[in-house]
């Protein structure tokens, strides 16, 4: 069964186990208290009866001593007594037990007087006085072949005769025959009869507990008392009309003792019994199983009902409980999954308690705190790292262009430079043809003048561009070199940042040392503490996050460190090329253009000469032929030397575009970092 609330898991299962337990416990001690019950009622029932037996017992066993002592008391005096005192002396002792009704003194043929065969006095009870009758001494009735007389003949102990009906007396009755003896000579019986009425009246009224009784039953089962009187000295037992009772009395004429059932008018009774010595009778106790159950019954409605407000009382308290965790589960569930989510704007966990929960929760709460002030230090130095990015690029753009405008200028001066080497050619040409023609070589004078103007002006310009070039890289470089130290000491932000990061991954760390912990405590509580165990699963999934995240973090700082050291590197060189190789050039192109001026003016003044001095025109022209050699091997210099300052230019604007490369990664990498930052609402 799978549960979507940790409520309902802790309820359901609680309450089954404390259920369980309530119907075990409940059924444990029923059936303890059922067998427990069931023998004390049958050691119960087994002394009641045994009360009975001994009661039966010692009231038959009173008329048995009576019957031996009289019959001792006979045989010692019969020889010197008269018949008239053992009149007497029955007449007294039948009134000694309630249970005799008579009792007879039975000579054997011609012992007590030789001349009379039958000598048999016989004394009853004639209400509250004793009546002597001769009537049975007589050959009419023969007393010498009754059982009674027989089997008192050849026993030397009492007997009892089977139970009969006297129709006369309206009772039920047996004999105790006792045997007479004179050393070894048999002299008679002595007879005591017995009523049963007083056990009859002992058994239909015995009681035992509210609607138990009892019934006696003959060694042939014929019952001899009951509480129900038709059947009495009439029935069998094992011919009742009801199957289970027949059934139960074949069981108790096989048996000496034992323990039965039968059920009457779908009421089932148990009947404990037992054999009566020296009788053979059967004396049986019976109860209904409804009221032997009862106090069983009782007790079990009393466990049913203590069980079930045992069971109220635990559902409440567990709902109480589980309400309790469930509160605070679900508080640090929305606290995880917003942090989760990157949200640091919420609240801190109010829970006090000083249980797992509340250690819990202060451990989440410090990792609010912290990890909020981290992250906002974060943010602010990947803003700070963006703008120095922006400045550095707008910075490379900047030389990019000047480095443009300084190359356009070269490769005008070299295009100039080869100019004036073809003007130079010309005037070296037109001086060797200045002894044809004076005229001609004051005309191409004019022109040179005019080119000598020209030239002056050009390299004037060429001399105030290129130390303007120089001033602006000069100044270029100072800057960039202020705002190079600068980065480099703005760069240390990124040591305080890589030292922020591992203080979060520390912390992280200790998050899931203690979500590690919640899980062992978790475990600890077995299946109350499976809720803390999800708990603690889901802080270590978070510390694991942010472990991860600390590490892309730390990665890109590496990164970004990397590049900016490339960055620094190559801003280095290219300040160190500015100005250790372009500024020189740049000022050995001024000194070149300065004396390209002087040249220009030097040439200016040698045309006046010519034309002034057209006498000398030999010597002119040689110094003009010179000049112009000068002028020439000047002007391959300075092409020579424009060729190499735009290699240099060339590769330092290459230099530059990696460098503005190396910026625009560096912007990217600053703009991931604010990405990855943005992700956590602070």
């Amino acid at each position: 069964m799978k549960f979507k609330k940790i409520s309902t898991r802790m309820l359901t299962f609680l309450l089954s186990v404390i259920l369980l337990s309530l119907i075990l416990l409940s059924t444990i001690s029923y059936r303890n208290s059922k067998h427990t019950i069931q023998s004390q009622i049958q050691t119960n029932m087994n002394s009641e009866l045994y009360a009975v037996m001994n009661d039966i017992q010692l009231k038959l066993q009173k008329v048995s001593t009576m019957a031996e002592e009289t019959a001792k008391s006979v045989s010692s005096t019969y020889t010197t007594t008269q018949l008239p005192q053992y009149e007497t002396m029955l007449s007294k002792i039948i009134f000694d037990s309630d249970l005799v009704l008579g009792s007879g003194i039975w000579f054997e043929p011609y012992v007590f007087d030789k001349n009379e065969k039958y000598v048999g006095p016989y004394i009853h009870k004639d209400g509250e006085n004793a009546k002597v009758s001769y009537e049975y001494s007589n050959a009419d009735y023969d007393y010498f072949q009754y059982d009674w007389y027989k089997n008192a003949k050849e026993s030397k102990s009492p007997t009892f005769s089977p139970l009969y009906y006297d129709q006369t007396l309206d009772t039920i009755m047996t004999s105790c025959s006792v045997p007479m003896y004179n050393e070894a000579n048999f002299l008679g019986v002595i007879t005591f009869d017995i009523q049963i009425s007083s056990i009859q009246d002992l058994i239909n009224h015995y009681k035992v507990g509210k609607s138990g009784t009892a019934f006696l039953l003959n060694s042939d089962g014929t019952f001899i008392a009951n509480h129900s009187t038709k059947n009495i000295m009439k029935k069998s037992i094992t011919k009742d009309s009801n199957t289970s009772l027949a059934s139960l009395g074949k069981e108790i004429m096989k048996s000496k003792k034992g323990l039965g059932t039968y059920s009457l008018k779908q009421v089932k009774y148990n009947v404990y019994y037992s054999t009566i010595k020296d009788f053979g009778w059967k004396l049986a106790i019976q109860i209904p199983v409804s009221e032997i159950n009862k106090p069983l019954d009782q007790m079990l409605t009393k466990l049913i009902i203590v069980s079930v407000l045992a069971l109220l009382a635990s559902i409440l308290a567990i709902i109480s409980e589980v309400h309790y965790v469930t509160k605070n589960i679900k508080k640090v569930t929305n606290f995880a999954l917003k942090l989760s989510n990157g949200d640091f704007t919420t609240s801190k966990l109010d829970i006090k308690s000083r249980d797992e929960l509340g250690t819990m929760a202060l451990a989440l709460n410090q990792m609010l705190e912290e990890n909020s002030g981290i992250i906002r230090t974060i943010s602010s130095d990947s803003i700070h790292l963006s703008d120095i990015s922006q400045e550095l690029d707008n910075t490379s753009n900047h030389l990019t262009l000047s480095f443009n405008e300084i190359e356009n200028a070269v490769r005008m001066i070299n295009e100039d430079m080869m100019s004036s080497s073809a003007a130079t050619e010309e005037v070296n040409a037109s001086s060797e043809e200045a002894n044809a023609s004076i005229t001609y070589l004051s005309q191409e004078t004019q022109k040179s003048y005019e080119l000598a103007t020209t030239i002056k002006k050009r390299a004037f310009d060429i001399e105030q561009k290129s130390k303007n070039s120089f001033d602006v890289a000069i100044q270029l470089a100072h800057k960039n070199e202020d705002n190079l130290n600068q980065s480099m000491e703005d760069a240390k932000i990124m040591d305080t940042i890589s030292i922020m990061a591992d203080s979060i991954s520390d912390i992280a760390k200790q998050v899931n040392l203690l979500s590690l912990n919640a899980s062992i405590e978790a475990a600890r509580a077995g299946e109350h503490g499976k809720g803390f165990a999800v708990v603690a699963n889901e802080i270590g999934n978070l510390s694991a996050e942010t472990t991860n995240t600390v590490n892309e973090i730390k990665n890109t700082i590496t990164l970004i460190q990397s590049a900016y050291n490339q960055l620094l590197t190559h801003s280095q060189f290219l300040l160190s090329f500015v100005k250790d190789t372009v500024t020189p050039d740049y000022q050995m192109f001024v000194d070149v253009a300065k004396q390209y001026g002087e040249d220009a003016e030097s040439i200016e003044q040698i045309v006046t000469k010519i034309s002034t001095m057209t006498q000398n025109i030999e010597n002119v022209i040689g110094e003009v032929k010179d000049a112009i050699e000068n002028v020439a091997e000047a002007s391959q210099n300075t092409a020579e030397n424009s060729v190499t300052v735009i290699s240099h230019i060339d590769k330092l604007s290459q230099i530059v575009s990696a460098i503005t490369q190396i910026v625009a990664n560096e912007k990217d990498i600053a703009t991931r970092l604010d990405s990855m930052v943005k992700k956590f609402s602070i």
